[in-house]
This record gives structure tokens, sequence and C-alpha cells, in this order.
């Protein structure tokens, strides 16, 4: 079993890049991508503790880019340039801007009269990364959400009162610079797009001749079906699939390490691209 979808608190998941490696071997998991979100601030940690448990480490970051209606986001896998290098200056960018965005959502809830404050949202991220997950977990702990699905649909999300739209870079710079630092480009739970498949068909193509390398068709959150259809999309434009939970931690129980559509296993075959370790 594998899974080249998953966060450490180095972004917004629950345990330190060590305790993720731990849990990962504990579930019977052979290969793993730590994919934070704008970071990889957490790769040496967790490439020293899987080399200590046997496991064979995936180097990864997921960020988002340029896309309407739907999000559109991009997993860099199996860099071979990291930390530093042309990945890093890209996502350095994209931090500057987060810090921004999290200032204008403090400000909007501030007015509401919350009294929330960056340096509590900090503490809660304990990475480098503060981003929504930590608002959410912030207002649940107040008792203004059930969970974080919650959150996101009455807080957080697009339309939401306290939701701010972050810069996104466009699709090509960020396979570029997945690309200058040896990576592979794969598109991330594709479902997020939210656009049809007659419009996701007529993307692909232009997406493949930009340099994306892959489909991730196995995603926790994909139907059966979806997952292959996505098979098919990337059979269809001679690209490889992935599969991931996109695990976070125990505030999100149907992400569970390992397992991917319908919490199916996903095999070691989906390592095919990545060549031998």
């Amino acid at each position: 079993m594998i899974d080249l979808h998953s966060h450490s608190n180095a972004s917004d998941g629950e345990l330190s890049p060590s305790e993720l490696l731990k849990l990962a071997d504990e579930s019977g998991i052979t290969a793993l991508a730590l994919t934070d979100h704008d970071t990889m601030s957490g790769l040496s940690e967790a490439e020293i503790t899987a080399k200590k448990l046997g496991i064979r480490f995936i180097s990864g970051v997921e960020t988002e880019v340029n896309f309407e209606p739907g999000e559109f986001h991009l997993l860099g896998l199996d860099m071979k340039r990291y930390p530093d290098g042309p990945l890093e200056d890209f996502l350095e960018e994209i931090r500057r801007r987060r810090v921004s965005r999290n200032q204008e959502m403090i400000d909007l809830m501030r007015a509401e009269g919350l009294e929330i404050t960056l340096e509590e949202l900090d503490i809660i991220a304990g990475g480098e990364i503060t981003g929504r997950m930590h608002f959410a977990r912030w207002l649940i702990d107040r008792g203004d959400a059930k969970n974080i699905p919650d959150c996101f649909e009455k807080w957080l999300g697009p339309g939401c009162p306290f939701y701010v739209p972050k810069h996104r870079p466009v699709l090509e710079d960020a396979i570029k610079a997945i690309h200058d630092s040896g990576g592979k480009a794969v598109i991330a739970h594709p479902m997020s797009l939210w656009i049809s498949w007659g419009r996701l068909g007529a993307y692909m193509p232009e997406w493949k001749e930009q340099g994306l390398d892959g489909i991730e068709a196995r995603h926790s959150g994909a139907s059966r079906r979806e997952a292959v259809r996505l098979q098919e999309l990337a059979d269809k434009n001679g690209m490889f699939i992935t599969g991931g939970s996109d695990f976070h931690g125990s505030g999100r129980p149907d992400r569970r390490l390992g397992y991917g559509p319908c919490r199916v296993p996903l095999e070691d075959n989906l390592l095919d691209a990545f060549g031998d370790a």
C-alpha cells in the first residue's frame, strides 16, 4: 500500500513529518509522498524518518494555480532539487502573499467582533504555513462549526463571510518551477475544478502542451466511476495517474492514509512513473 498525497503540520496537517511517517509504517505503507501546501520545509525530516523505517519517500508539494470556476491544485512529485532551487523561489512568493491574505481574513473576522489574532493562528499551525485550515480549527474550538467541512461551508469557502480569494500563479509558471527542480507535475483531485467532463477533456491536451505530466485519478474524494473516467483521460492524453488519500489528520476521518476512492487501498503500481527507488 502506498500514498502519494499527504500533509504534515509543516502546512495544515495534524502530525509532524516524523509522526506522519511513523503512522505510515504502522499502517503498512511502503511508499509515501509528503505534499504540504506551498512549502517543502518538512521534506528533509520526513525523508530521514522514511529511511530509518524502510519506507520509500517521494518528495512533494501542493500548490494552487489560477482557474475558474473551481480550484486547480497542482502536485509537484519526486523533485530532485529541494529545499533550494527554482521551486523554492516560486513558493516563497506564494507564502508572502498568503500572509497578506490571512491578515485580510482576520480583519473581516474582527469586524464581526471575533477577537482573533495572527499570533493565535500561528500557534495552532505550529509550522511554516498558516492557512484556512487553522482558521477553521479556531472557529471549531469556539463552537462556530461542527467540523472542518461545516466550517468551510459556513464561514471560509467561496462566497462565505470570511473568504478572501488568494493570489494564484498561472499553470505554466508552476509547472516550469516543478520541472526545473526535477519533479513531475500532476493535477490534484480534478473534480475540484467544478467543470463538466466535456470541458475537462477539452482542457487536457492544452495542459499537456504546457507540461502537465499526470492526473491524480485515485484521490480519496473521487467516486469509483470518476476514477475510471480520469484514468481514461490520462490514457488518451499520454499521461500517468497517481493516487493519494490527501491525509491531514483526525479532522478528516474520510481521508485514511493509504486509501483512495471508496476506501480502496492504493497499490504500488502507481509508483511506475517514478522509476525504481
